[in-house]
């Protein structure tokens, strides 16, 4: 019997800055939940060479001798940051979409490094972190490039975008574990957008999120939300006032308000879409949006379903 009841962390791996940085974050999250890390190198199934050399980039004597001296580095750097942390490494041969997404079925989330703008690389890589966030088994954290803040106070919440949809509230009550697990505040944020004319600017592709909230529906769905919270709570046997709930609407763009409120968060949940094949209808564009650009890690929730009642 594994000595570890909480379903594995995985983390993808490619020896890059924002590699390293979804590294150290997702250590100490597996050591926060008692789960072991899994550490996976992706290389393409065609790369017949010796050398590890991620996005073509040369490690030097880092990758002279493969794949599996770079992933032990990394466990090793995982065991530095995380101490008593327990780490698993692997190496897969595969399209890295393909692999990590297998390497999902079983854990309990899974991290990747978000990318930096900018170059062919940076454009593969931010391919494979929307295909894996679209479809992974499991919740997915994207860790921004340049890391979490460092100067947020101990008591940042764990914030969550909700508008009533099913797959807000399965991000709700991700985010209600996440809160109470990390004894932290919860925050639930409900956005609506006021007028006619914003509600039909609101169905084009750059701005088309959730269900679009009127100002006299805004208030009737926290309501709502706030009551999952206390549901979730109380079947974790948590007492009355035992966690912080701090709920708000807020009037403005999905993205716009959910990025602001990521700058102050210590992570942010959102649900996804799952509207069809390509990656940002997959995810609804507000998700597509922040995974790239929010200050804070972004976990994205999928709902049982979501992906196959679509494809």
């Amino acid at each position: 019997m594994d000595e570890h009841s909480a379903a594995p962390v995985v983390v993808g791996y490619d020896a890059s800055e924002p590699a390293d940085v979804a590294l150290a974050w997702a250590a100490r999250e597996a050591r926060t939940r008692g789960a072991v890390l899994r550490v996976v190198y992706v290389r393409d199934a065609h790369d017949t060479g010796v050398a590890a050399r991620p996005h073509g980039e040369d490690l030097g004597e880092r990758g002279d001798g493969g794949a599996w001296p770079v992933v032990e580095e990394a466990a090793a750097r995982a065991r530095d940051v995380a101490p008593g942390v327990s780490v698993e490494t692997f190496v897969e041969y595969a399209s890295p979409s393909a692999a990590l997404v297998g390497m999902s079925a079983d854990a309990g989330a899974l991290v990747l490094g978000a990318t930096r703008h900018g170059g062919l690389y940076e454009a593969i890589r931010g391919t494979v972190v929307l295909q894996v966030t679209a479809h992974a088994h499991c919740p997915v954290v994207v860790v921004p490039a340049e890391g979490p803040r460092t100067d947020l106070p101990p008591d940042a919440p764990v914030a969550v975008g909700f508008d009533g949809s099913e797959q807000s509230a399965v991000a709700l009550d991700a985010a209600v574990d996440a809160a109470w697990e990390l004894g932290r505040a919860l925050r639930v944020v409900v956005v609506w957008r006021p007028g006619v004319t914003e509600w039909v600017t609101s169905r084009g592709p750059t701005e088309h999120e959730a269900h679009d909230i009127t100002e006299a529906d805004a208030g009737p769905v926290l309501q709502h939300a706030l009551a999952r919270v206390e549901e979730r709570l109380r079947e974790r046997g948590a007492s009355e006032g035992a966690l912080e709930v701090l709920g708000e609407t807020r009037e403005g763009q999905v993205v716009r308000v959910l990025h602001r409120e990521a700058e102050g968060a210590e992570r942010l949940l959102l649900g996804t879409r799952g509207r069809g094949g390509f990656a940002s209808l997959l995810l609804g564009s507000a998700t597509h949006t922040l995974v790239r650009t929010a200050a804070c890690p972004v976990v994205v929730v999928r709902a049982p379903g979501a992906v196959e009642a679509t494809t």
